[in-house]
């Protein structure tokens, strides 16, 4: 099959390449209209130090270092238990911990921490006390014994949009895929049907050159020409 085959056939069917598109856009659209929405809230937590390192370490890439390793701690469940404690939250320290995402940020002693939920004003909620309860435990345990700390450099604000779902990105990746559907249909289709609908086909399957063709008698042609 060339390009000139391949194309006829798209031309043919491409009613049906259309109206899959439409319909894998339009469920892919209202499916993710109807899901659940996500908002998103963060935070950017510093690593410092108040009483320095030993004098063989670099300070700026051993804050890195520990910035890399504190991201980890934060997604712990004992920063979620404090947490729920802080807040007074009906929800147990597993859902908060599920919710609770860090991660350093590159060549930086900066950590973003980022918390998903279905509540705009609870998502920040979180995200502020995991900042809070995080930087309390540090305190509390490498303070006075190594100088670490960490604070919370930029609160969270309540997200106004969702991050998810995503409608309209979510419908054209459907029309994509229903554009794909129809064609591969399309191309089957057209191996299933035997019908010749040229010349050039019946030659092809023949292997015969074609001495005449017999025009269709129709009742226009047939009331146009009485000898008929």
């Amino acid at each position: 099959m060339n390009l000139s085959e391949a194309l006829k056939i798209l031309r043919r069917y491409l009613w049906l390449i259309a109206l899959a598109a439409i319909l894998a856009g339009a469920f892919g659209y209202f499916f993710s209209a109807r899901q659940t929405k996500i908002y998103k809230a963060s935070i950017t937590m510093l690593v410092g130090q108040n009483q320095g390192l030993a004098e063989n370490l670099n300070l700026t890439t051993a804050l890195q270092e520990l910035a890399s390793s504190m991201s980890k701690m934060i997604s712990s469940r004992t920063v979620a238990e404090k947490v729920v404690a802080d807040l007074g939250l009906d929800i147990p320290p597993e859902q908060v911990l599920e919710q609770i995402t860090a991660q350093p940020v590159q060549q930086t002693q900066l950590i973003e921490v980022t918390v998903l939920g279905p509540e705009p004003v609870e998502a920040a909620l979180i995200a502020n006390g995991v900042g809070n309860a995080f930087s309390e435990l540090v305190q509390r345990t490498e303070s006075s014994r190594s100088g670490l700390t960490a604070q919370v450099w930029q609160s969270a604000t309540i997200p106004t949009d969702p991050v998810k779902p995503t409608p309209t990105r979510n419908a054209i990746l459907a029309v994509l895929l229903g554009i794909g559907i129809g064609v591969t249909i399309a191309f089957i289709l057209d191996r299933l049907d035997t019908r010749w609908r040229s010349t050039d086909e019946v030659e092809q399957a023949m292997e015969l050159a074609i001495m005449g063709v017999i025009p269709q008698i129709t009742s226009e042609t047939h009331g146009n020409n009485p000898s008929y």
